[in-house]
């Protein structure tokens, strides 16, 4: 019978550096058949397994219902008498600990560690299999797959009536290696899940104390909004209570002009990692076309990808995205956006809690986005919307002439590459220059067919077309930094050092030309951007370079004047 009874070690045997221990000898009642060819199952498909064993539960004393190999652990009594609450470890899934072997175990090499399962039947925790792992390997998907399926049989056997039959005292009693004490007795058994169940009802506790935690947030921040009249201070309010609740690396609110489907006022701000000015520059879509906006969806989350400068180069850092739509009034009038570093995302209670947030600010939002009050004003008698920036955050106000309103930047740089496409130059891209990282980052690009499968390769529109200013062999680089025009016969001296000879070819044939024109864009003599009409097939006549060129002088004029003004 491939059973293993342990005796007590004898105090000869024991090392004079050893503490004098006389553990009382343990009990392993005889196995049933379904365990122990589970067992044998399980140390012949799970490598480095050594030994396992079952400790049923409730516990009967030091009674060991099955042991099958090597386990040192059985001279841990802690082990022998473990009372695993349901949220101690998952159900019929084992885990690797790094328990310390017993001194009675003697080891060569690498530790062994602890393989523990809670062993779950019927809704009801019935024991515990312990198991003796002899690597630090990561276990294969088969031996998991194997292991789990052998946690759920043997489950099924230990808390089988089949089971506590046999281990009551039969004629077959003089089989047993030891009679477990006082095993038969029924009332134990049955009475002690009767009592876990009773204590168990106070485990409501926790979620009643989390739910008035959850509330108190939420009339906490409710009163803090009481007082605010501007969204900037019901922004700043709104970030503190986020990065409370869930630890955001950047928070942003944008809310929508009521005539216009553009971002009329932006909240934006971003943590203490070094990253983080990178995530806020590389902006994610919060607009009123964006899918949380359009969408009757109570939030919306996704996963997006940036690139971070690090020491190895450009490195792409995943961040998980949090958008939950504004709502008063049955309009959809602004999106709130979280985001952090990673792709685990958010948890389902900081979710939940921040939406309550969300909901508790939306009146308030709704309210100074209707009387046009998005920052502090500067005196009482001056009103907050004389401060906006940009000017198209104001809404319309009654009046019989309305004043008109100032472009902002986006409308000025969209005009002209509007133009572009007007006078007959469908594929032209604009880069923005970013002095305090020294970088030239993707802008615009015109919407023809040709331009857009560029756009796919590339990334210009959502920012992913990144060069550094100081590139000597790129040719956008070096008209921004030389401020002047500079002519490219190929597409590679605009995508270097980001393709290789053989990419960059690649994309001359997709977009069926390489040849290039760079213009630099100067506002009150500093070079904010450049204007790339082309890749194209042939280069532009004179005459065309003069017409762009003036485009990009009226450009710059309206961009001054706009800045003069913050606008």
């Amino acid at each position: 019978m491939a059973i293993e009874a342990r005796a007590p070690v004898p105090a000869s045997a024991q090392s004079e550096e050893s503490p004098t221990v006389d553990p009382a000898p343990l009990n392993v009642v005889r196995m049933t058949p379904p365990v122990e060819a589970t067992l044998r199952i399980l140390l012949n498909s799970v490598p480095y397994l050594i030994g396992a064993a079952v400790v049923r539960q409730p516990a009967v004393g030091d009674s060991v219902e099955a042991e099958v190999g090597k386990m040192p652990w059985l001279h841990d009594r802690r082990l022998l008498t473990l009372q695993l609450p349901d949220d101690s470890l998952p159900a019929n899934r084992a885990i690797l600990l790094d328990w310390p072997v017993p001194y009675q175990a003697e080891w060569v090499g690498a530790p062994p560690r602890l393989l523990i399962s809670r062993l779950v039947t019927q809704n009801r925790t019935v024991g515990v299999l312990l198991g003796t792992m002899i690597s630090r390997d990561q276990i294969s998907v088969s031996a998991r797959e194997a292991l789990d399926l052998s946690c759920e049989l043997i489950a099924a056997a230990v808390g089988s009536d089949s089971l506590a039959t046999l281990s009551a005292p039969t004629a077959e009693e003089p089989r047993r290696l030891v009679v477990v004490p006082n095993e038969p007795e029924p009332e134990p058994e049955s009475s002690l899940p009767t009592a876990a169940t009773a204590e168990s009802e106070p485990a409501l506790d926790p979620k009643d104390e989390q739910d008035e935690r959850d509330r108190q947030v939420v009339d906490e921040v409710a009163r803090a909004l009481d007082e605010l009249t501007d969204a900037r201070s019901i922004g700043r309010v709104l970030r503190d209570a986020v990065t409370a609740i869930a630890g955001v690396d950047g928070f942003s609110v944008a809310l929508f002009n009521s005539v216009r489907r553009e971002v009329a006022y932006r909240y934006k701000v971003v943590g203490a990692d070094p990253d983080s000015g990178e995530m806020g520059r590389q902006a994610v879509d919060d607009g009123p076309d964006c899918y949380a906006a359009r969408h009757d969806r109570r939030w919306h989350s996704f996963v997006r990808e940036i690139g971070v400068r690090g020491p190895e180069g450009v490195e792409a850092r995943k961040i998980s995205v949090l958008q939950y739509p504004l709502v008063a009034a049955d309009e959809v009038f602004g999106v709130a956006t979280l985001q952090v570093f990673g792709d685990a995302g958010f948890s389902d209670h900081a979710t939940r809690l921040v939406l309550r947030v969300i909901v508790v600010s939306s009146d308030r939002l709704a309210a100074v986005r209707r009387a046009a009050r998005f920052q502090p004003s500067q005196s009482p008698q001056e009103s907050a919307a004389a401060a906006v920036l940009p000017p198209a955050a104001a809404a319309p106000t009654l009046g019989p002439v309305p004043s008109p309103e100032a472009p902002t930047t986006d409308s000025i740089l969209n005009d002209l590459v509007t133009n572009c496409t007007e006078i007959g130059l469908p594929t032209t891209f604009m880069v923005g220059v970013d002095p305090a990282a020294g970088l030239l980052r993707g802008e615009l690009i015109s919407s023809s067919s040709a331009a857009r499968e560029l756009d796919y390769a590339l990334g210009i529109s959502v920012g992913r077309f990144t060069i550094e200013l100081s590139d000597r062999y790129n040719a956008i680089a070096r008209a921004c930094r030389e401020g002047r025009i500079v002519t490219s016969p190929t597409i590679d001296e605009l995508v270097h050092p980001l393709r290789d000879a053989d990419g960059a070819a690649t994309l001359e044939r997709l977009v069926q030309g390489g040849r290039s024109t760079i213009i630099p864009i100067t506002v009150s003599g500093d070079v904010v951007g450049a204007l790339v009409v082309g890749p194209m097939a042939d280069e532009p006549g004179f005459s065309t370079i003069v017409k762009v060129r003036d485009l990009v002088n009226e450009t710059a004029s309206r961009l001054a004047e706009a800045w003069r003004t913050k606008r």
